[in-house]
C-alpha cells in the first residue's frame, strides 16, 4: 500500500521560481499566456531578437505547446496571486 503523503505539492518548485519575477512580471505573464496565438508569436520572436529573454520565451513556447504545461503554469500563477 501506498502511503498517502499530503505535504506533496508538485507545483511548489514552479511557484517558488515564479515568485522571483515580481507582481507586475507575474500579471503580464498570465495576461500574455491568455492572448491569442498571433500575438504571442510576435512577442516570441520579439524576445528570441534580445539577449537575456530566451527563458522567458522558452516558458511561453512551453505552454503554448503542451496543454499540461500550460496548465500547470496559469494554476502555479493563480495561486500566487491568491496569496
Amino acid at each position: 500500500m501506498i502511503p498517502h503523503v499530503d505535504s506533496f505539492d508538485e507545483d511548489a518548485d514552479l511557484r517558488s521560481r515564479l515568485a522571483t519575477l515580481g507582481p507586475d512580471a507575474l500579471g503580464e505573464l498570465q495576461d500574455i499566456l491568455t492572448w491569442p496565438e498571433p500575438s504571442r508569436d510576435t512577442l516570441l520572436r520579439s524576445l528570441l531578437a534580445h539577449p537575456g529573454t530566451e527563458p522567458l520565451a522558452r516558458l511561453i513556447a512551453i505552454a503554448d505547446t503542451d496543454k499540461v504545461a500550460r496548465l500547470r503554469l496559469l494554476r502555479a500563477l493563480r495561486d500566487l496571486d491568491a496569496e
